[in-house]
């Protein structure tokens, strides 16, 4: 049984809380909770009749205190780097909500601090790692059912977000409270999966819109058009103000596409000969390669069934019975991901991969701190 800790008291901290209870995390008991929030853990504590549960309103001290062997950190993006960092030089197994942090830069002290603790497992909570579509998808794109890559877009605005949801907290929809918007905050899961499934673009150039109709710093929209080694292209658009909008994933290769709607739909077009091999074969003028349609459904999509699922990796890899889903050094390719777009969205230009860190945070702090 691995003994939890979580770190933060908000919203989302209950969310795993409810869950552990609910008992769909299983395999581990929740020991200890950290916040400066004594008398709201206290509510919590007695909401879901954790009596045994300890409380801590300093972070340093429950990681010293012995009672809890891995900690969940559920607190403001600005704080995940340094209390992942405490936590593996405590000797605790770590696992971060998303994202990993603001700041490349800090990301890559994360990265350093796994290297030198291999007996500790650090990961952070990209759900949607745990999806059957997407585990789906990322299966046959490694096998290279859809041959080479040529295309891929998505168009995610299905993302809505009230007013109301940036004033349930002070530091929501600001720079300085979460070090980004959109892409940072709610697009950042399928930032995530477009890396795990077609890794890092070579360039991108994004083009940001900020507190669109909502009064806000951060954006609400982008567009984010990439190239990729080889020669496919891709594009993200993105936005937090349509309702009801659409989660629609696009991937096309040599041998085939597929359409992927709202995470649970797919139309798998199979074509019968490599693209390239019918194009330079056929003597048709508006000739179509030969294909067969067909359709997958796919459960599992609800929010809640993928945290437990990614929460129960973590146990499970903490047990050493699994791999780890998403380790803390792949999270670090979207950050990278999201700090270019920043970037290029505030400099209007084009930029490439890697971004030098140290620049990316002089000009964040240029345009935001």
């Amino acid at each position: 049984m691995v003994r939890i800790g979580i770190a933060g008291i908000g919203y989302i901290a209950e969310e795993y809380i409810k869950l552990i209870v609910k008992q769909r995390i299983t395999g581990c008991s929740l020991c200890a909770v950290s916040s400066r929030n004594l008398q709201h853990m206290e509510t919590v504590r007695k909401k879901y009749g954790l009596e045994q549960t300890a409380l801590f309103t300093d972070y340093q001290e429950m990681l010293d205190s012995g009672c809890i062997d891995a900690v969940l950190i559920c607190t403001p993006h600005f704080f995940h780097i340094a209390m992942a960092e405490a936590a593996l030089a405590a000797g605790v197994h770590v696992l971060i909500e998303k994202p990993a942090g603001v700041f490349t830069e800090e990301g890559e002290r994360i990265v350093q601090s796994v290297k030198s603790h291999p007996e500790l497992t650090a990961g952070v909570l990209y759900c949607r790692r745990t999806s059957k579509a997407y585990r789906r998808v990322q299966s046959m794109v490694a096998s290279r059912d859809l041959g080479k890559i040529k295309r891929a877009s998505w168009l995610l605005t299905n993302l809505y977000r009230t007013p109301a949801y940036y004033n349930a907290q002070e530091w929501k929809g600001t720079w300085k409270g979460e070090g980004g918007g959109l892409l940072l905050t709610q697009a950042s899961h399928q930032l995530d999966v477009l890396v795990w499934l077609l890794g890092m673009p070579e360039e991108l150039q994004a083009f940001c819109s900020y507190g669109v109709e909502r009064q806000i710093e951060v954006e609400n929209e982008a567009v984010i058009q990439m190239w990729y080694p080889g020669g496919a292209t891709v594009q993200f658009i993105a936005s937090a103000r349509e309702c009801p909008g659409t989660n629609r994933l696009e991937i096309s290769g040599s041998r085939g596409q597929i359409i992927l709607e709202n995470d649970r739909h797919m139309i798998w077009r199979r074509l019968e000969q490599d693209e390239r091999e019918y194009a330079e074969s056929s003597r048709e003028v508006y000739g179509t390669v030969p294909y067969t349609e067909r359709t997958l459904e796919f459960d599992g999509a609800e929010n809640t069934v993928q945290q437990a699922a990614i929460v129960n990796n973590f146990i499970r890899a903490v047990q050493g019975k699994e791999q780890i889903l998403c380790p803390a050094e792949e999270a670090l390719q979207s950050l990278q991901m999201i700090n270019g777009a920043y970037l290029s969205s505030w400099r209007g230009e084009k930029i490439r991969f890697p971004i030098d860190a140290t620049e990316y945070r002089k000009e964040w702090e240029r345009h935001c701190g």
